[in-house]
């Protein structure tokens, strides 16, 4: 098997006995097969490093030892020096801001068809980067090659034919090398028997993947074919493309524009790049485009991904730094409220409730504004703490807000909350979009006041007429419904305020390195005792019969169930069940006897409010409903939620919904029916249906489904990344953390790279801190 030198070089890097060293070189250096080798600089360096090594035969032990302690240093240097370059700079620099289309190999109709990928100026196309690359450098022989193998190999093309199967035009051709042979096939491109007749009887190089054929025999299919003389053995970048923009071309208008880096200046200071051995910003940009190595590549998207998480961190610290000079009250509290409500609860708390709390209570006592995320799941008892964190505020002299996304669902809050503070005499009320105008002017002059100690209420407490006399603590809940500025709005009514804000959607711990940056996070992830886990099933579609009569049978045991479908009217487009349509069906055919209702997204928040109401005290049994009861309320007597389409729900949207049920302490079901599916579309549904931890089932969505999309990155205020990964990252986010806390902690040996994240983050820092 040949060696790339890189390849070589990683073996000797972990060869620790000298024997086996001088071995490795004496039977595999002659196996170096690399197109570096041409360069007269690399073969001699080889060939030095070579020696070096055989040269151990004679030496006595203690000087073998020095010089084995030499190796890793070596190794490290040689990448450096050959296995990474950059282009050479040119005088006629282009203007970043400079539009494609005045640039070579481009003009204005094929700069129209970069602007369909983003591409508009020139600082677009230098930061396009490849979504892939295909690393044409090894040359496989035919002997060895495997089947499921992306490989480059090489050979005479012996024979060309085209016929016509089943249908499809097939165009094969045989790969010879003397001994050995394949065959290439192409499927519906006749283009390429004309294309193949040029190479006939010529030695080419192959580039694609082996597989098997009909008859058990290796073939390639549609591979790339080049001939010897006119191919280069190297690293190809593969670009997404579009409509009217080939590979071929995208690669040349790249490569003949990339000399316009040098536009760009070095903002990471040599102190910080020498610690984590990165590239400089040169050599970054030329590995992601056009890599001298596998090395070069890594090494720049590592640069480039730290380069980014680096100023995203700092941006965080900047604006926890901001809050912490601007300062917060240290409130004085012995927590005779809160101490009280604990000895009156019908249930204990968790341990991992306890610990969120304690570090609550901690915020609030310091002199610096709490900034805390608690996150939870479904039912793990979230509210609850922030009631403790409420008294304790209270007892300190402050008034407290806890703004929730829905009425029906403030209601419920305000009913919670009253019911827990009204026995210490504690006043609270609750201040909706359709509370009355002669009730919204009392309660907002009583707020002014200050005889009001909680108020509870949906977007109507952000409104400019609403003023508090002493605002110490804003409760958030189900954070993600509302936008930055929305949070920001609520938060400046006070002078010094605590936030808290809540999530039940569950987020990997290390991914709240990026997302969260700037907040402390408490997790609640444990769940109360008694609590019995929800049973959930995956069912085809032919078993929807025997999932209603399930139903049935819940209600007729005091139960009530939910009945989710993707859609509120039925699509043309899309072969799925829709709300409208189906509670029609299942009101006048399925559920005759039963009281069902509708609710959807269309219907007025009065409408949906009352709809809601009913079904909490029990008067409609079955609702019918789209997906707009994710974030809903707690009906004790759900047991059963069937969520119809399952396939056409995010796993993360799936658990929401799943929670509303299995609030009470008989045993609950969830039902997810799909159609004929695909088999990772199954296992996706199955993995859900094996857990109810909210937390695995993140780690598992993120993977699918990528940061953006799970986490909507504009709400939570994220750069979009053109290079960091944050789900699969975390080490360099771990990296990129402890650098950024030292400069920030450094600030005035580093100003020009805080200047420049100011810069960069001056449309969102200040939304930052309350992401």
């Amino acid at each position: 098997m040949p060696f790339l030198i890189e390849e070589f070089l990683d073996y000797v890097e972990n060869i620790k006995d000298f024997g086996e060293l001088i071995e490795f070189f004496e039977e595999n250096m002659k196996k170096i097969d690399d197109p570096l080798v041409s360069i007269p600089e690399v073969s001699n360096k080889l060939q030095d490093f070579y020696d070096y090594i055989i040269a151990m035969k004679k030496l006595p032990k203690e000087r073998i030892e020095k010089r084995m302690s030499y190796i890793p240093g070596m190794v490290k240097r040689f990448r450096k020096m050959y296995l990474v370059y950059k282009v050479e700079k040119f005088e006629n620099l282009k203007s970043l801001k400079m539009s494609v289309k005045y640039l070579k190999g481009v003009g204005p109709k094929r700069a129209e068809k970069l602007k369909k990928l983003g591409i508009n100026t020139v600082e677009d196309l230098l930061n396009y980067f490849p979504r892939d690359y295909e690393d044409r450098r090894k040359i496989i022989p035919l002997s060895i090659i495997k089947e499921d193998e992306k490989i480059v190999t090489t050979g005479v093309l012996t024979s060309v034919e085209k016929i016509k199967k089943s249908g499809v035009s097939i165009v094969s051709a045989v790969l010879a090398d003397g001994m050995y042979q394949i065959l290439l096939k192409w499927f519906n491109q006749d283009f390429m028997e004309n294309i193949l007749k040029t190479f006939l009887r010529k030695k080419v190089f192959v580039f694609g993947t082996v597989k098997k054929g009909f008859y058990g025999a290796l073939e390639i299919h549609n591979p790339e074919i080049e001939m010897v003389k006119s191919s280069k053995r190297e690293i190809i970048p593969i670009y997404s493309l579009t409509e009217g923009i080939k590979q071929h071309v995208i690669r040349k208008v790249v490569k003949e524009n990339l000399y316009n880096i040098y536009n760009y200046k070095e903002v990471i200071p040599e102190d910080i790049r020498k610690k984590r051995e990165l590239l400089d910003i040169y050599q970054a940009y030329t590995g992601m485009h056009i890599p001298r190595s596998v090395y070069h590549q890594k090494m720049a998207r590592f640069r480039l991904a730290y380069e980014e998480l680096l100023y995203l961190q700092i941006a965080f610290l900047l604006t926890k730094k901001e809050s912490e000079f601007v300062g917060g009250i240290s409130k004085n509290f012995d927590g005779i409220y809160s101490s009280k409500l604990l000895e009156e609860l019908p249930f204990k708390l968790t341990n991992a409730q306890l610990k969120a709390y304690k570090e609550i209570q901690e915020d609030l006592k310091s002199n610096k504004p709490m900034n805390r995320l608690l996150q939870g799941d479904v039912g793990s008892g979230k509210t609850i703490v922030s009631e403790l964190a409420i008294l304790d505020n209270h007892e300190a002299g402050f008034q407290s807000a806890v703004m929730v996304p829905t009425s029906i669902l403030a209601i419920q809050n305000y009913k919670k909350i009253y019911d827990h503070l009204s026995r210490f005499k504690i006043k609270v009320a609750l201040l909706l979009g359709a509370t009355s105008s002669s009730e919204k002017n009392r309660i907002k002059q009583m707020l002014k006041d200050g005889d009001i100690d909680v108020i509870v209420g949906t977007h109507a407490l952000i409104q400019e007429d609403v003023h508090f006399k002493n605002l110490g603590l804003v409760v958030i809940d189900e954070q993600h419904r509302f936008g930055v500025r929305q949070r920001k709005e609520l938060i400046t009514k006070g002078k010094l305020v605590d936030t808290l804000v809540m999530t039940a959607t569950p987020i990997p711990r290390t991914l709240s390195l990026s997302v969260y940056g700037d907040l402390d996070v408490s997790i609640i992830d444990e769940m109360p005792k008694g609590r019995k886990p929800i049973k959930t099933f995956v069912v085809h579609q032919t078993k929807i019969e025997d999932v209603y009569k399930f139903v049935v049978q819940e209600i007729e045991n005091g139960g009530q169930a939910y009945i989710v479908y993707p859609l509120i009217d039925e699509s043309e487009k899309l072969s799925v069940k829709a709300a409208v349509t189906m509670y029609e069906k299942l009101k006048d055919e399925i559920f005759k006897n039963i009281p069902i209702a509708l609710i959807h997204g269309k219907m007025s928040d009065f409408e949906k409010d009352e709809t809601m109401y009913r079904f909490l005290k029990g008067e409609i049994k079955i609702l019918v409903s789209t997906s707009v009861i994710e974030v809903g309320i707690d009906v004790p007597q759900a047991t059963v939620i069937v969520i119809e389409n399952a396939e056409r729900f995010g796993l993360a949207q799936l658990h929401q919904l799943r929670g509303r049920v299995g609030r009470g302490d008989k045993q609950s079901y969830c039902f997810l029916t799909v159609g004929n599916v695909s088999r990772e579309t199954l296992e996706r549904l199955n993995f859900f249906a094996s857990t109810n931890n909210g937390f695995k089932i993140s780690e598992y969505d993120l993977k699918l489904r990528g940061p953006g999309e799970f986490l909507g990155v504009k709400q939570h205020g994220l750069p979009e990344f053109k290079v960091a990964d944050i789900v699969n990252d975390i080490d360099i986010i771990v990296k990129a953390r402890e650098d950024a806390k030292y400069i920030v902690e450094n600030m005035d040996a580093y100003r020009k790279l805080i200047e420049h994240v100011k810069t960069l983050y001056r449309e969102r820092i200040e939304f930052l801190d309350v992401s």
